[in-house]
């Protein structure tokens, strides 16, 4: 290794343990964070590192030597990782001069070679995971213009009485955050293993589960057929029932790829519920299908005494064209083999 290989003061195992019961714990984030780079696991370690750092700034108490270690190391898998992507990119066919303007653009921004343009909106695109630059801003988009509205208004009582299914058979609903040791969870709102929060997943990692496909044929077959649903390798298409309980709120909170818009298909909606997006507040209807950015600060909550049950799933953009679409493809490909 080209940095002085850590020692970790703890085992795997307790910082784990440790981490899961104080997620401000500082030295079990260095030792998690060691032994993800021993373990050439380099994704995981520069996640964890990088915690350590913004646990310090937050006022953790840490030694010096110990905090300078870990910034040393984050700048080396830093190094490392734009190194994998230009390898990876040119082994791809995907030169400096096959790379679209746009994509070449957010690769400088994921690298920090260049810093993101200015901007004015009092809600800015703020995707946690990948930025992907000049695209027009949006809260919701216009859901006539996208042609598979009508068939998905068509079906939504069919989807609904598969979803009622699903949710009386019971054993398929989880809590939407749930615990993890492979990356730092934050402050997540009390929503952390939170069943106020369920949903019903019909994909792991972007790819359909079939043994739930099986359990919802017309929804699956639904969106299969006409939805250009969003594909990126372990992270779409994003396709789910989600149940929000009674007195619940879903704080703020914003994306991971503005490269998509997320969809509902409202099933459920009892009175007393909303949803905001930016500066914009809207109701759902029974079927009527809502379109938005994700990457946009929104919110939702259900003050009613009825659960509310939406199906959602996520689209490419409509302005990023097939080239555009192939070379993000292909970039997560890279990552997902760093």
């Amino acid at each position: 290794m080209a940095i002085d290989e850590p020692h970790p003061r703890i085992s795997e195992a307790d910082a784990d343990l440790r981490i899961a019961s104080n997620r401000g714990d500082v030295y079990a984030t260095l030792a998690k964070a060691d032994h993800r780079i021993l373990a050439r696991d380099y994704r995981a370690a520069a996640a964890f590192y990088g915690a350590v750092g913004r646990l310090a700034n937050g006022g953790a108490e840490i030694a010096r030597d110990d905090l300078l270690r870990a910034r040393d190391a984050a700048f080396w898998l830093d190094r490392r990782f734009a190194e994998h992507l230009a390898e990876g990119l040119d082994h791809a066919g995907l030169t400096v001069e096959e790379r679209h303007p746009r994509f070449q653009k957010s690769l400088e921004i994921m690298l920090g070679m260049r810093p993101r343009d200015p901007v004015s909106e009092r809600f800015p695109q703020l995707p946690l995971s990948y930025f992907y630059p000049d695209l027009a801003y949006c809260d919701f988009a216009d859901s006539r213009e996208f042609p598979f509205r009508d068939l998905l208004r068509e079906r939504t009582e069919a989807v609904l009485s598969e979803a009622g299914s699903l949710i009386e058979a019971g054993g398929g609903l989880a809590p939407y955050l749930r615990q993890t040791s492979e990356r730092p969870q934050g402050d997540v709102h009390g929503l952390l293993e939170n069943s106020d929060w369920s949903t019903f997943d019909l994909t792991e990692r972007g790819l359909l589960v079939a043994e739930r496909v099986a359990r919802c044929p017309v929804t699956c077959a639904t969106l299969d057929a006409d939805v250009p649903l969003c594909r990126i390798s372990s992270r779409a298409p994003s396709l789910m029932f989600s149940l929000l309980r009674p007195g619940s709120k879903i704080p703020p909170h914003t994306g991971m790829l503005n490269v998509r818009f997320v969809c509902h298909l409202p099933l459920i909606v009892p009175l007393g519920c909303g949803f905001r997006v930016g500066d914009i507040t809207r109701k759902w209807k029974f079927g009527e299908l809502l379109v938005f950015d994700d990457t946009v600060e929104h919110e939702a909550w259900n003050n009613s005494r009825q659960d509310r049950l939406v199906l959602i799933f996520d689209i490419w953009r409509p302005e990023l064209t097939l080239v555009e679409r192939e070379q993000i493809q292909a970039l997560f490909q890279i990552v997902d083999s760093y």
